[in-house]
């Protein structure tokens, strides 16, 4: 099932391209459309406004509904408040690779697709472009591009318990998690959670370490998931707060029943719904890998599943660079179309 797009939506387009034996690159450029919205943490605002802030797979009963992460060391006074969670322009590199590439295969595939479709078309000039675009194909899917250079930087994931000894960093993050309830006047919770707390948080640091391996072994499977990950695991969170678009009332309704979501975990819930369609992406490549090599061996006789795998494809990747700030997407296109000049 295809996840929905986030309000705010990245799109990219193609420019102009050429198909030629001298020249197969595809000059792709991604721009993104983002509505500005006037939101303040923890300040009331109208329904539409805060649409534009909300994760596609929260719920209205969901507490982390009308919540946003804010992003560190952008904007001062109120604008720092607005802006978005980023990181710099060398980590998001390796992913606008991928995204280029995506496109890239999209525009081969549907044009291969109009050429069948044209049965018109018999001269011998469309059976050579068709056969250079099939070239094409064949060496971006079975012999894909390197999206991570040797100069690029590497995943990044930092400790949690700050890799402090056992019990002395479960009892750190207990410290931070007090603090941050205080923050939000939660302050009325018992001693009896808290003392069970420690426990939970061993259990959850020795899942966490699980967790990390598995994803490293992932990683190496998959270059495409590797360079969408150097991006996400160097983010710029602000741990400290967060936007709450919600009213007055909504956020003393939370208080009350225990349910005000702290800035870790409305964190963590942006992370999630970056790697789900980080995950999309990545299967989607696969099934396109595996479609080609499946109509390969009855002559491209119909490429509609292709052109519609790699339309999906491209919805989750819109989707997963939806989350970055529209002049962090530029930049970095910019620093990719120089490699490409080179």
């Amino acid at each position: 099932m295809m996840l929905p797009l986030p309000a705010k939506a990245l799109y990219i387009f193609l420019l102009a391209h050429q198909h030629d034996a001298s020249s197969s690159t595809r000059r792709c450029f991604l721009d993104s459309i983002i509505c500005a919205t006037t939101v303040v943490v923890l300040v009331n605002t109208d329904a539409a406004t805060a649409a534009d802030d909300v994760s596609p797979f929260m719920t209205s009963s969901d507490p982390l509904y009308l919540a946003r992460p804010i992003g560190i060391g952008k904007g001062d006074g109120n604008n720092s408040t607005k802006a978005r969670p980023s990181a710099p322009i060398e980590f998001l590199i390796p992913a606008t690779r991928v995204g280029l590439y995506i496109y890239q295969l999209s525009s081969i595939v549907e044009e291969l697709a109009q050429l069948r479709e044209d049965s018109s078309t018999v001269s011998s000039a469309a059976a050579n472009t068709k056969s250079v675009l099939v070239e094409q194909l064949e060496k971006l899917l079975l012999s894909p591009p390197s999206f991570i250079t040797s100069t690029d930087p590497t995943v990044t994931r930092g400790d949690p318990y700050n890799n402090m000894p056992p019990l002395i960093g479960e009892l750190a993050v207990q410290q931070q998690k007090q603090k941050e309830r205080k923050e939000q006047s939660m302050n009325d919770i018992g001693m009896a959670p808290q003392l069970f707390e420690v426990g939970e948080l061993m259990g959850e640091r020795i899942q966490w370490s699980r967790l990390v391996q598995a994803e490293r072994k992932r990683e190496e499977a998959s270059e495409v998931r590797r360079a969408m990950n150097i991006y996400t695991t160097n983010l710029n969170f602000d741990k400290n707060k967060y936007v709450y678009s919600g009213s007055k009332e909504e956020k003393k309704k939370l208080v009350r029943e225990d349910r005000l979501p702290s800035a870790t975990e409305v964190i963590r819930s942006d992370l999630d719904a970056r790697d789900l369609h980080r995950n999309e992406v990545q299967t989607k490549l696969e099934d396109v890998r595996a479609e080609y090599l499946y109509q390969k061996g009855v002559g491209l006789e119909d490429l509609s599943e292709l052109v519609v795998l790699l339309k999906e494809t491209k919805l989750a990747l819109d989707s997963w660079f939806g989350f970055i700030p529209d002049e962090d997407i530029k930049l970095a296109l910019e620093a990719v179309k120089r490699e490409q000049q080179t």
